[in-house]
């Protein structure tokens, strides 16, 4: 990455933006149904970040990428808290999942191509760096996109046996489902194999 703010450190923020933006959509949804995690309002405080400046206000930019890097895994580390708290007082993983659909759902935008459903995936979901190249294109057509998954970005910050890695994922899958509603796409995840179709 550049030692000067551009476009793709903007873009970046977004995406940590949108991770923050799910967690508190998650915590919310929990305070309003009475969810036993969130009944005293510690672990919301705790986990949700309200402190979302825009960038050029709050970035180091004597040291760019790793404030970057160090605000991805601050809110990877924070979401998975909260998910990992509510799951080990209660099993509300099908209510988390539908907060997240719900999230999903006021991130759609016009899509026509599976081309545009992949880029409105890529502008919102973190999945690291730009520099991990987590994300490999492999198939390019305008009804059919696929890519490959290089790397889990994501496992290392959901360790605990009450929310492992495979909860992330479903979570993810839900927003992304919500997110795609009446676009007429779909998303399949295989294994890291992943097509828009």
């Amino acid at each position: 990455m550049s030692a000067f703010l551009g476009p793709i450190h903007y873009w970046l923020y977004n995406k940590i933006k949108v991770q923050e933006d799910l967690t508190a959509a998650i915590a919310e949804a929990g305070s309003r149904n009475g969810w036993a995690a969130l009944k005293d309002g510690r672990l919301k405080a705790e986990c949700v970040d309200n402190d979302l400046a825009p960038l050029e206000t709050q970035i180091d930019t004597a040291n760019i990428h790793g404030w970057l890097q160090a605000r991805i895994d601050d809110a990877e580390a924070r979401y998975a808290r909260l998910v990992t708290e509510i799951l080990k007082q209660e099993p509300r993983l099908e209510e988390i999942t539908e907060a997240a659909f719900l999230y999903g759902k006021s991130l759609r935008t016009t899509t026509e191509t599976a081309m545009d459903a992949y880029r409105l995936l890529d502008e919102s979901l973190l999945d690291g760096m730009p520099c991990d190249n987590v994300n490999q294109v492999t198939q390019n057509d305008a009804g059919d996109f696929r890519w490959q998954r290089t790397a889990d970005l994501h496992g290392k910050y959901w360790t605990d046996p009450a929310a492992p890695p495979d909860v992330y994922y479903r979570i993810r899958e839900a927003m992304i489902r919500g997110m795609l509603e009446d676009t007429g796409f779909d998303f399949v995840d295989e294994g890291g194999s992943c097509r828009i179709a």
